[in-house]
Formats: structure tokens, sequence, C-alpha cells
């Protein structure tokens, strides 16, 4: 299963307004900048600029603020200090979109036993969210001809869109495509058994 596998930081400012004022903790100044890591603990990178001093901020809760004489210095934040300040802007953010592998029998659409397991994990993250969207892409390996090989794709796609549909999931938001061979996730010779081709790939936003 690959799931959240994009990497994402999250850069939150707050200028103290009468809305949010009173959850800022005094010593964090009038304006904040906090980079947040991604679920896999990954950030991106920041520079807060006062025009005179810059604080680079590339780790998880790394964090800057503008001082009461207007310079930018660096500011040690905690999660507990990210979770009081902004409950209501995380709560209100989308869930990041998930991405999922499964694998299938070969010349089939049922999936491996593990395959099977792993599914319950995508109707969670689907389940566990208030608007979404799938998107259903069947693979194959090189095996066969294409032409059938486009067909089978399809028939593992819509065979994971059924098994959603069975648990509750809309059809009208499942979008099932077909590959076939064309898009190897391990590179192989014509006619060549791979079980790792032989998959869909989910993306549930």
């Amino acid at each position: 299963m690959l799931q959240n596998s994009l990497k994402y930081f999250l850069l939150l400012s707050v200028f103290l307004a009468a809305a949010c004022a009173e959850r800022v903790e005094p010593r964090l100044g009038k304006s904040l900048v906090i980079v947040l890591p991604d679920e896999n603990g990954k950030v991106g990178a920041v520079e807060f600029d006062d025009g005179k001093n810059k604080v680079l901020l590339d780790q998880p809760l790394s964090a800057a603020k503008v001082n009461t004489a207007g310079k930018v210095e660096s500011v040690a934040v905690t999660r507990k200090d990210v979770d009081n300040i902004f409950k209501d802007a995380l709560d209100s953010l989308p869930k990041i979109p998930s991405r999922f592998r499964l694998y299938f029998q070969g010349d089939s659409a049922r999936l491996t036993d593990a395959s099977r397991k792993d599914f319950e994990g995508v109707f969670d993250d689907i389940a566990d969210r208030a608007a979404y969207e799938v998107e259903v892409t069947g693979h194959t390996d090189s095996v066969g001809k294409a032409r059938y090989n486009e067909k089978l794709s399809v028939r593992r796609a819509e065979a994971i869109r059924n098994k959603l549909v069975g648990r509750g999931i809309k059809k009208a938001l499942i979008f099932v495509y077909g590959r076939g061979e064309n898009d190897l996730f391990v590179k192989t010779r014509d006619n060549k058994h791979e079980a790792r081709n032989r998959r869909v790939e989910i993306m549930v936003r």
C-alpha cells in the first residue's frame, strides 16, 4: 500500500486579529510563521525576511516571529502551541489526498490475499472523509496482447469500484481508468510475468 506519498508542508502565519489574539502566547509575538511536517515528518523550506534579517525555516516545527523591535528572530514552538493557536484553521483544512496500490493474481481481477487486507485501508480512508472523489487506475504486466491487457486493466479497476460501491461508497464519485501494460511499475521485456505490475493505483481526494 502506498499512502500519502506526496510531499507536503504547511506554512501558517498569524497576524494578530481579534478572532485569534487570545490564543497566541505573548512570547510568540504579534506575527508568527511555523513550518509543519507532513505525516512522514518531512517539510519544505521557507525564508522569513524583514528586509535586514533572515531566518531559514526548514525543520519540523521551526518558527520565526517579529519581535518588539520589528526584527525577525527564531522562536521555539511546541506541538501544543500549534494546536492551541491554529486549532480552528487545522480543523477546517481538507484532508491530504491518499494513494494506495493493490495487487492482483495473474490474468485475473482477483486481489492477492495481502491486498484484500490492504483494501480495508482504502475503504476506511474514504469513509473518514466528509467529501471525496476516488480515481482507480488498472494496470497489467506485459504478458499477453496489448488489447487484451487494456481490457484486463479496466476489469481490475471496475472490480475495486464494485467492492467500494458494495460497501456504500457512491458509484458516481468513483472514476475508473485502464492503462493496460502502458505504464509498467517495474520495467520488463515483453511477455514477462511481474507481480508488481498487476495492480491498481488508487487516489482518494
